[in-house]
């Protein structure tokens, strides 16, 4: 139980270290989960970040945690999802394919009589009617049977990201392998055998019931570890050094810059994106900058008074909540790194744990 909250975790832990370990961004939660990346540069890091002028209280902080009933409209909700992910599959061999099949199929894709890159492919699994092949390619397999073969002439969309494919005229070749049906499935005694080790539907409600439990109780912790680390940072009072400020925004504007780029969009249209102005978020960027540069020295300020250091169960903690091995993790984030964020999760428990719970 514990290595999945740890886990859910990982986003507060990133934000407040200020860092992209094993994670690529941080979104708002709150202002303990403000957005703290830092991006590659060449500039070398400042390391006076401030100081910590009054400390203020970090034990005993008072918090409400969050409801953990739950309701049969959410046990209702959740077994529909199980139901949908796991459709009833069919094979089918007295009929053509139609729309909404699964065909599995070997393909060729030639231009000019040549294959091309990327255009070939055996035993794919495509759902005729997903859009995820080219037009004409999936409504091309209506009506095929086992067994078939099929040339399908077609063209690439002028838009195409290969350039030497955009708007090109090519021929795949297509064999259908199999055919498979799916059907909705039915909550009763098979379809829980078939998903699950239990036999009948009260024992699968009642694990499914057991697990939403025991998820709203982890959200409920880390909410608690949220909304007292929150507390803890805005009771004290901090001289933050403005140069390491300013590097971390310009680190912060730098990887979302890079990111937007990648995804062929610009700062300006995310902010409108998210109802704000480019100025808007960029503000955004720099209060999330002051906050990050605040929870670092507070978990320091914290460990120092508390005495708490990292210790080789920390990091091997660390490192199995990553699905990794601690070798693995200092290898490619660096000793510094992995000791630097096992020292938040530290003090951050430390001060999840000393808090009083309504």
């Amino acid at each position: 139980m514990r290595k999945t909250f740890m886990k859910k975790n990982v986003r507060l832990i990133l934000c407040c270290a200020a860092v992209v370990m094993l994670a690529a961004g941080c979104g708002k939660k709150s202002d303990t989960t403000e957005t703290t990346t830092a991006a590659e540069t060449t500039e070398a890091e400042i390391t006076d970040k401030g100081e910590v002028t009054k400390l203020g209280q970090y034990k005993g902080i008072e918090v409400t945690k969050e409801d953990t009933t739950v309701t049969d409209a959410e046990l209702d909700q959740r077994i529909a999802s199980i139901l949908q992910a796991n459709p009833e599959i069919t094979e089918i061999t007295d009929r053509p394919a139609q729309n909404g099949d699964t065909v599995n199929i070997d393909y060729v894709g030639m231009k000019d009589g040549v294959a091309f890159d990327g255009g070939t492919a055996e035993g794919y699994d495509l759902e005729l009617g997903s859009d995820a092949f080219i037009d004409g390619f999936e409504d091309g397999l209506i009506g095929a049977n086992v067994g078939e073969e099929r040339s399908l002439n077609l063209t690439f969309p002028e838009d195409y990201g290969n350039a030497d494919l955009a708007g090109q005229a090519v021929v795949f070749d297509v064999t259908v392998n199999k055919i498979e049906e799916k059907k909705n499935a039915i909550l009763d005694d098979a379809f829980v055998q078939r998903v699950s080790d239990f036999s009948t539907v009260d024992e699968f409600k009642a694990d499914t019931m057991a697990a939403l439990q025991e998820e709203k109780e982890q959200s409920a912790a880390q909410q608690v570890e949220d909304d007292a680390f929150a507390a803890a940072v805005d009771n004290s009072e901090y001289s933050l050094n403005e140069a390491a400020v300013e590097q971390q925004y310009n680190n912060q504007l730098t990887y979302y810059e890079n990111m937007f780029s990648s995804y062929g969009f610009t700062m300006e249209s995310y902010a409108e994106m998210i109802g704000q102005t480019e100025d808007e978020f960029k503000e955004t960027l720099h209060t999330a900058a002051e906050n990050a540069i605040k929870q670092q020295l507070l978990i320091d300020a914290v460990a120092e008074k508390e005495g708490l250091t990292v210790e080789d169960a920390d990091r091997e903690s660390l490192a199995e909540n990553y699905g990794t091995d601690l070798k693995t993790l200092q290898d490619t984030y660096g000793e510094d790194m992995v000791d630097q964020t096992a020292l938040i999760y530290k003090v951050v428990e430390f001060i999840g744990s000393n808090a009083v719970v309504k």
